[in-house]
């Protein structure tokens, strides 16, 4: 039987970010979610080269230099600026 360190349910922003961290400090993870993909509701499908937001649309802004850095280290994010 495999041992894991943390069984994450959900592998929305905070598991898929979990599991990610806590995988970077030597953690084994088993991440277990109900969809057949990744990402929770900000997951996007690839269609013809745009990515799609197959549950609707999201932004994701900070003023935290710190969090927009992580977020930038995993997957590279537009800056989003309201007009």
């Amino acid at each position: 039987m495999k041992q894991y360190d943390y069984i994450i349910v959900g592998s929305g922003l905070y598991g898929s970010t979990f599991a990610y961290r806590a995988t970077q400090a030597g953690k084994k993870c088993l991440v277990i979610d109900k969809r057949a993909h990744l990402g929770g509701n900000v997951y996007c499908q690839n269609v013809e080269g745009i990515n799609v937001h197959a549950y609707g649309a999201h932004i994701f802004h900070t003023s935290n230099k710190t969090v927009w850095d992580f977020v930038n280290s995993i997957v590279e994010f537009n800056r989003y600026s309201r007009l």
